[in-house]
């Protein structure tokens, strides 16, 4: 993983997916300090011009502290590796 992988010396920014807070949540616990929301930006403006921009980035905030509040951390440093699991984590049944 890259975030292992740098070791702290440079910034993990995460680039690409991100489409609600849950994402963003998502990307913070596996390590990133940062993440870009380029598209859900670019509809927005497209759809409401600067009103719109404004809107996504609410939402996402908006869901974001939703789902920091239903995970049990009051800030995003709280935010925190054992609060996700990736597919290789995910116990697996022996039926």
């Amino acid at each position: 993983m890259v975030v292992d992988a740098v070791k702290g010396k440079v910034p993990v920014l995460f680039d690409g997916g991100i489409r609600r807070g849950t994402d963003v949540f998502k990307a913070l616990a596996l390590g990133a300090q940062a993440v870009l929301i380029g598209r859900p930006a670019v509809y927005g403006l497209a759809a409401k011009g600067e009103y719109g921009v404004k809107s996504v980035i609410e939402m996402l905030r908006d869901e974001l502290e939703l789902t920091m509040a239903l995970s049990g951390c009051p800030t995003l440093n709280h935010i925190s590796r054992k609060h996700v699991r990736t597919k290789h984590e995910r116990p697996r049944s022996m039926l």
